[in-house]
């Protein structure tokens, strides 16, 4: 079962760099982009982080979520979290 991870890279990232993370859900802010995306193993998980340097973007922060996030991101599709 894969494990859902929030990326943070700081700055903003265009639509079609953050769309090529396929993130189940994203958002900007002020000076960060946020992604979340499901990670199938450490492999997959590693290769973002690669990717991220690779494409010389600042990686600020990193974190599993919870079981009860991943249940809630539908497979596929991008989306933007709902306003608070």
């Amino acid at each position: 079962m894969p494990d859902t991870y929030e990326f943070r890279i700081s700055g903003q990232l265009s639509h079609d760099l953050l769309a090529s993370f396929e993130p189940q859900m994203s958002s900007c802010e002020a000076d960060e982009t946020v992604f979340v995306r499901l990670i199938e193993d450490s492999g997959e998980l590693f290769g973002v982080i690669a990717r991220c340097e690779l494409l010389g973007l600042r990686l600020v922060g990193l974190r599993q979520l919870s079981a009860g996030v991943s249940a809630g991101l539908g497979q596929g599709g991008t989306r933007s979290p709902d306003p608070a």
